[in-house]
């Protein structure tokens, strides 16, 4: 996977639309940001417990993400 950007002006409107998109609050725009700095290996996986965000609506944020900026979805 290629990382992005977060700085750039397309990817945080892209990131403000996925968070939108999947019903993340926007106040989690930051965290969405940090996932898209490491490979979707590193990313957290669900617990199962019902955390808020769960870290699977995190990653759902940060795959739109990329869905919305043209990339190919990473291979997980």
């Amino acid at each position: 996977m290629d990382f992005v950007d977060v700085n750039d002006a397309a990817v945080k409107e892209a990131v403000e639309r996925a968070c939108v998109d999947v019903g993340l609050p926007l106040s989690f725009r930051s965290a969405v940001k940090q996932m898209l700095q490491s490979s979707p290996e590193e990313w957290p996986a669900c617990c199962g417990e019902g955390c808020f965000p769960c870290t699977q609506s995190l990653a759902d944020a940060a795959l739109r993400t990329l869905e919305l900026l043209g990339q190919p979805p990473p291979r997980l």
